[in-house]
């Protein structure tokens, strides 16, 4: 019996042995491995597009590549501070420019969490951390079936999906920020401008004035789709017939100003472009809550011309803003999906994260129908990213800049007959150049590596 068992025990490790030398590795072709994705679920994750294979791709070439991903399936908490960001400085796009730059030159830069109610930064310490939402590297690969042809054209980086702020730049005009009076770093008090040279001038309310007081976005290229609030006070001239002040305002405002609140019908802008420096709403719908003309009794013109176009202004006007983007000293990033960063050699129309066109149900979202400002670009039914140019790039749809406030009421000077009937249409040509603006420079005093 006992020999019985040995022998069947001497078999069975044979045939385990057997098993042991039968399975080995073997290679495999390129042609087999390039068909493998990481499986759904895991902490890596991989995938190839095919040239021009998403909806809508772009007619121009700029999506007829082959494009790699690899990323990674988590959630990435962060707060970082930079005090100088530049990339793409000098190169082929100094042709576009008369003096050299950058496709995107910052000053103090931080990566920061963003207030509870979503609609600032925290002025008083992070409330929440910057999240990246599944980060992830791209290749755009051109020519990629010819052993001798393939190259990279173009690397990007970026994530599913971000949350949170970007604070931007130092504030030089001494002023104290709106929380409890407090005056902190990042709001400088000696009014020399360190960035920028020169001394601010904090009495000034429009113009190259305004711009001296700030340090930021010195040129930034890609794409924003920006979500704008707005209320402004100003002061004109009708016609060298009398002064009006206007009390106008556009978008969302919390809280509500002239006419807008937060109920209000969101107004969105896409700006695109290399090396942009201003930031321009070129048609503005506004809501005018007041034109006081102080017309006398006596004064026929007033009451009998003047007098009615300010009442047709007061019920829809349209005007343009003009602001420096130093002046901008944050932007909200809240749940904003395609954020990414990248560099090509040529134009790319770089896939969007889900490889399908944005969804048309986001609130406060431009591809939203419900708010009737859907852009003319194509964008939102395309699963492709506006198409980026030669150099650096930054993609940032959904990003905000909202309840624009400035502090003083801005003398925009004598407004000719013709363009006072201009704010009757979208063709209005009153522009309201670098006004000063209320968009305090909140501190990211925060770990170990802070400026303050």
């Amino acid at each position: 019996m006992c020999l019985a068992s040995s022998r069947a025990l001497l078999l069975g490790l044979g045939l385990l042995l057997t098993c042991h030398v039968q399975a080995r590795l073997v290679p495999m072709e390129d042609e087999a491995l390039s068909d493998v994705l990481a499986q759904d679920g895991s902490l890596f994750l991989s995938d190839h597009i095919a040239p021009n294979a998403l909806a809508n791709a772009p007619g121009d070439g700029s999506a007829n590549f082959d494009f790699y991903r690899m990323g990674l399936d988590v959630k990435l908490n962060l707060n970082a501070n930079m005090a100088k960001f530049q990339l793409g400085c000098g190169g082929v796009n100094d042709l576009l420019s008369s003096s050299a730059a950058c496709d995107i030159d910052i000053d103090y830069l931080s990566f920061m969490g963003i207030n509870n109610d979503g609609d600032f930064p925290s002025l008083d310490g992070p409330e929440s951390a910057f999240e990246l939402i599944r980060p992830y590297v791209e290749l755009a690969v051109k020519n990629d079936h010819s052993p001798t042809l393939r190259e990279v054209v173009g690397l990007k980086v970026g994530g599913q999906r971000i949350n949170g702020a970007l604070g931007i730049g130092r504030d030089y005009t001494g002023a104290s920020k709106p929380s409890e009076n407090f005056v902190g770093p990042g709001l400088e008090t000696l009014l020399v401008n360190q960035e920028h040279g020169g001394t601010c001038n904090p009495s000034a309310t429009t113009g190259q004035g305004v711009v001296n007081c700030h340090s930021g976005i010195n040129s930034v290229s890609g794409f924003l789709s920006l979500e704008l609030s707005a209320a402004i006070r100003a002061r004109a001239n009708m016609a060298g017939l009398y002064n009006a002040d206007l009390d106008t305002c556009f978008g969302r405002m919390n809280p509500a100003q002239y006419g807008c609140g937060p109920n209000s019908l969101p107004f969105f802008v896409d700006a695109s472009g290399t090396r942009l420096q201003t930031l321009h709403v070129a048609a503005a719908k506004l809501t005018v809550d007041d034109i006081d003309l102080n017309c006398a009794w006596w004064d026929a013109v007033c009451w009998g011309i003047v007098n009615p176009l300010a009442n047709a202004i007061v019920d829809e006007g349209y005007g343009q803003l003009k602001i420096d983007m130093r002046q901008v000293h944050y932007l909200l990033t809240p749940n904003t999906e395609n954020f990414f960063l990248s560099v090509q050699r040529e134009k790319v129309s770089w896939p969007n994260y889900s490889k399908a066109p944005p969804p048309n149900n986001i609130a406060f979202d431009a591809c939203n129908p419900s708010y009737g400002q859907i852009p003319s670009n194509g964008r939102c039914s395309s699963g492709y990213a506006p198409t980026a140019n030669t150099g650096w790039w930054l993609n940032a749809p959904g990003a905000k800049i909202l309840n624009i406030n400035p502090p003083d009421r801005i003398d925009v000077g004598r407004v000719d007959l013709g363009t006072v009937i201009s704010l009757l249409g979208p063709e209005g040509r009153l522009l309201i150049d670098n006004p000063k603006i209320d968009l305090p420079r909140v501190s990211n005093c925060y770990g170990s590596a802070v400026f303050c």
